[in-house]
Parts: structure tokens; sequence; C-alpha cells
């Protein structure tokens, strides 16, 4: 059944819009649409030969964007070759909070840059109207403790709603006013350069932007969403995020949790070509996107290229199918546990590229 879906334009810039979609929409398209200048920051690491670890810890989504407007856009392309000198593991580091059968965690670790280079974040909720109890989570220091050489040194983290605005930010963690209640969470960052926000969320669709507040760019962050009662509706819908994708570490890393006992069929996608397209368009977006999906050991269960090679029908049977056929997808049944995919260009091009994971279990 088509669930909701994002429409990330993988990488913030001037002008970036994202818009996340309702839940459960047939053509997944999330939007992003606020107006700041952000700098991403994820806490995934890549290295083909080491196993990928989410534990517990941050993940990316769709929306914000600093300077410009996010909007989310529902097109990914997953990736199918992984560079090698990286590790592609999400680096949560907080205990798994015991939940129902749902995506518990999202984050995305990409280079967080400027203009539409920018990181941003957007995940959806579906469900009743009731709040939701989320952390999310902007990493940037902490990242050299696991092998990344220039991670983002002092990030900040806007949060946006569907309509563009700001609804919380945070640039060090420890000066929230709730610092105890992510302290309690167990999900509060190792270093107090970097951002946390705990707060209750509406159903819909929302957008957190990461850039570094002492002026650099380029560096490597990771953007994480975490849902602190999955055993409750709304649920954790939809993740995507959008950045620079290169080389090495440059790689676009998303890691996901899957909780419960029953696992979720989920959708992963990598865009790339049609964020040219987008609203509005990209000036350098990544060319030829390939998938590549680890489990938590590690181990590589799937990858992609151009998604109409494999699972052609069933993924354009979930609606969620890309625009263009140089774009990436992976339609897989996933039991509980840790999850990473890895995006990058076949050719070992540069550009903006968009991952999304789509939650499309009943």
């Amino acid at each position: 059944m088509p669930k909701s879906a994002f429409r990330l334009i993988v990488a913030c810039g001037c002008g970036i819009h994202f818009f996340a979609a309702s839940a459960f929409a047939q053509t997944p398209s999330p939007t992003i649409s606020p107006t700041v200048t952000p700098s991403p920051t994820a806490t995934i690491s890549p290295a083909p030969s080491v196993p990928p670890t989410p534990s517990v810890t941050p993940t990316p989504s769709i929306t914000p964007t600093p300077s410009v407007t996010p909007t989310p856009s529902v097109t990914p392309t997953p990736s199918a070759t992984p560079t090698p000198s990286v590790n592609p593991s999400v680096t949560p580091t907080p205990t798994p909070i015991p939940s129902g059968d749902a995506l518990l965690n999202i984050s995305t670790r990409a280079r967080a840059q400027t203009g539409e280079n920018v990181e941003i974040g957007g995940f959806i909720l579906s469900g009743s109207s009731v709040l939701k109890t989320v952390v999310v989570r902007a990493l940037g220091p902490s990242l050299g403790s696991r092998g990344v050489v220039s991670p983002l040194l002092d990030p900040s983290l806007q949060l946006y709603n569907s309509s563009g605005e700001v609804i919380a930010s945070n640039d060090d963690w420890m000066t929230n006013s709730n610092t105890q209640d992510i302290i309690n969470s167990g999900l509060a960052p190792t270093d107090t350069r970097e951002s946390a926000i705990l707060i209750g969320l509406l159903p819909g669709a929302y957008t957190a932007v990461v850039t570094g507040v002492d002026g650099t760019s380029n560096n490597i962050a990771l953007v994480e969403v975490y849902d602190l009662d999955s055993l409750n509706p709304p649920v954790l819908l939809n993740i995507s995020t959008r950045g620079q994708i290169d080389t090495g570490e440059g790689v676009m890393i998303a890691g996901l949790i899957v909780g419960g006992t029953a696992g979720q069929n989920v959708v992963i996608r990598g865009l790339g070509p049609s964020l040219a397209t987008g609203s509005p368009p990209l000036a350098n977006p990544l060319p030829d996107p390939q998938l590549l999906l680890y489990d938590g050991l590690g181990q590589l269960i799937a990858t992609n290229d151009d998604w109409q090679d494999t699972q052609a029908g069933e993924i354009a049977a979930t609606g969620l199918a890309p625009t263009n056929p140089l774009e990436s997808a992976v339609l897989a049944p996933l039991l509980p546990g840790n999850y990473t995919a890895v995006l990058s260009d076949v050719n070992g091009a540069a550009g903006v590229g968009l991952v999304e994971i789509y939650n499309i279990s009943p």
C-alpha cells in the first residue's frame, strides 16, 4: 500500500524547498519549506569492511533549509556501491528503547555545506492527533572519535513544521530548558557543542536543518530523529535527507532501526537527476546515484543502481517509484534490527543527492 512520501531535494541550497506529504499519499513527495542557511551534521561512518552498527542513536529526515525554503522531495535513490575507504555504519550511542513494530530511529551522515548543499533532514509522523515525543539531534565533534577526519565542529539545529515555521532550535544541547529530560532519554550528545531538541509533535511533516555556527563548511555532520514512544501512534513513517555527496567519507550514509518483533516493509530511495527539475531546481544534482543496503553485521543485503533493473513492478506498485530511470530504489522486508544505506554516484561523481526511507507496512 503506498504510504506518504517526502520530497527531499537531497542537499540544501539557496531556494531549497522541502515539503512532507501527508501519511499514506500515493506518490511520495515530501516538501521542505523553511528559509534558513544551515550546514548539516550527520554521524554515520562508512567503510565496507566494517559492519554498520546503528545502536539507538539519531536518524535523519526531510524538510528544513536555512536561507532557503526547505522542501522535501519524495524521490530518493539508493546507491549500489559504497566507497571502500569508509565504513557504512550509523553511529548512535544511546540504549535502544523498547517499542512496537515501527521505525525507532533514522539518521543520516553527510557533508554540511552552504547554499543548496546544506544538510536537510525531513520526517513524517503518521497516526492519530496526539503528541509524539521525539528527540532530534545534530552531531559533529563526537564523530572525530568514530573515525571521521573532518567533522563539523559546532553544529546548530533548526526544526521546521510543514508551513516553514521554525518551531524549535538549539546550538549547544545543554542550553535547553529541558536538558534533564534529554539526559533521562538516554540520547544526550557526548559533546557539549552538539545540538539536541526533545519535543512533542502532532502528526505531520517536519524538517531539521543542520548548519555550522563556527562558519565551517564541507565538514561531516549527523542528523538523527528518535521515536521515544513507538508503542503508540503517531508513528515515524518516513525520513529523508538531502546533502552534498562525493567519495570516501563524503558518501551519504543513512541508518535506521526497526523495532518490535514482526519487522517492517521498507522502501529506500536514492535520488539525484530528478532534483535538477525540482522546485526549486538544483544546479548540481548527483548524476547517477547508486544504493547499498547493509544489515547490523555489516553484510550487504541489497544493492541497486537504476531502479527499473530490479523489483520494478513491486516498487511501482508502492507509488514510490523514482521519476528518473537513473535513480535507485530498494524494496525490502526488514526484521527488527539496525540497517545502513549508503548513497553515492556509480562513477564517483559529486553532487547533491537525496536518500529516503519509507515505512510501507500496514
